[in-house]
């Protein structure tokens, strides 16, 4: 069950990254549709905490640095993520294209870690979104690194929705193509979530730790140097696979 003010508070800090200026009261309750009463009493916790000011007398209200602060202190405990990220980034530049990590969270991933590609046409996703994962190539990934009894079983509880025209609706035609993913070394998504947009992704696994580390970028610049991304891709996988392993030394 999603607990509707912490739904609020999210939405709000969201909405300044968005559009990263001060926002009076009356701006933030017209913008996430909430009553004023509301987006007061909302104000008053976050002052409150430390977490956002006023900026002047009736000039609008702002994050202050604990946010950041939190944040950053937050990412120091997962050794892992720190460790792999400066990893990501030279794959993004190597490929010239999005990079992404993702963990499964039942039938979906969440993409935990991303470093998007320079290239001012590329796959844009954030941080915390989720996509289903029967559609993604990070989602195919994860699941690879299952047995095929315990990837059946999985596949058993997902509720297969058609979102493009290639989106798999299948248990057992996906099956097929996981089993072809794994000799083949690397898994696909063909436009089957995002429209013309194409993953190619490689599991990642430390103990129960299951991750999905793909990249992804327009379908017409991937499709034709597949095989030279997905080389570059398991190269790097490989690499953050020794960080994994000495993570815990």
């Amino acid at each position: 069950m999603r607990v509707r003010q912490v739904d609020n508070a999210l939405d709000l800090f969201e909405l300044f990254a968005r559009d990263k200026r001060p926002l009076t009261l009356t701006i933030i309750a017209d913008e996430l549709g909430m009553p004023k009463s509301s987006v007061f009493n909302l104000i008053e916790t976050l002052l409150a905490r430390g977490l956002i000011y006023e900026t002047r007398q009736r000039g609008g209200y702002y994050p202050t640095p604990r946010l950041h602060e939190i944040a950053t202190s937050i990412m120091e405990g997962d050794v892992f993520l720190q460790r792999i990220h400066g990893e990501m980034e030279d794959l993004a530049r190597s490929a010239g294209e999005t990079v992404l990590l993702a963990s499964r969270q039942g039938a979906e991933v969440l993409y935990i870690d991303v470093v998007e590609a320079a290239s001012p046409i590329r796959y844009f996703a954030r941080c915390g979104e989720r996509r289903p994962l029967y559609t993604t190539s990070t989602g195919k990934a994860i699941l690879t690194s299952y047995d095929p009894q315990e990837r059946a079983r999985i596949l058993e509880q997902v509720d297969f929705v058609r979102h493009q025209a290639t989106t798999f609706t299948d248990a057992g035609k996906l099956m097929e193509e996981l089993d072809a993913a794994v000799a083949r070394g690397w898994t696909e998504d063909r436009a089957e979530f995002t429209p013309d947009v194409m993953g190619i992704g490689v599991p990642l696994v430390h103990g129960t730790r299951r991750f999905g580390l793909a990249i992804a970028g327009p379908l017409y610049r991937m499709d034709y140097q597949r095989e030279e991304l997905a080389a570059k891709l398991r190269a790097a996988a490989e690499r953050m696979q020794r960080i994994m392993e000495n993570a815990d030394h």
